[in-house]
């Protein structure tokens, strides 16, 4: 029943967010707000405390996350943009993972090498709806756009 109660919450506070972007006088991105919420609800004087199930949560959320961007995604344009999808999605993630791993390497000088790459390799993609969300639908050029959805799409479906 908590599981229950806590899912009741979630679906509250996201919506709830989105009613308050909207009628806010000035414009901020719906993630951003989100966070700010989050944030709020978790200060400790609230007490709102919850525990979540990752594995509940990878079960959740993730499938319908990955479906509704599949099912958004044109397939014409991700077939004709499949090459520079591929290529950011394997080449580009290898570089970054590469290079940000002998950053962190290099910045925290108590962590080993391979924790330092599988680090990298959890913040290294882009995500796209992020992206969109923060800059602004239209802000970036369309093929632009939809290459980076279509990257994003390759990387949270083989993570």
């Amino acid at each position: 029943m908590e599981i229950f109660f806590t899912i009741l919450i979630m679906t509250l506070v996201v919506s709830l967010s989105g009613v308050v972007t909207r009628v806010m006088p000035f414009q901020i991105p719906l993630p951003l707000m989100q966070i700010a919420i989050g944030a709020l609800l978790a200060w400790p004087t609230f007490g709102l405390h919850v525990e979540f199930d990752p594995e509940l949560f990878l079960v959740l959320f993730i499938p319908p996350l990955l479906f509704a961007d599949g099912w958004k995604t044109p397939t014409r344009e991700f077939l004709e943009h499949g090459r520079e999808i591929f290529g950011l999605a394997l080449a580009l993630v290898v570089v970054t993972v590469v290079g940000i791993g002998f950053l962190i390497y290099w910045v925290v000088p108590g962590i080993p090498l391979i924790p330092a790459f599988a680090l990298a390799a959890v913040l290294s993609p882009t995500d796209a709806v992020a992206l969109s969300g923060i800059v602004g639908e239209g802000r970036i050029p369309k093929k632009i756009m939809g290459i980076l959805q279509g990257e994003a799409l390759m990387n949270d479906a083989s993570g």
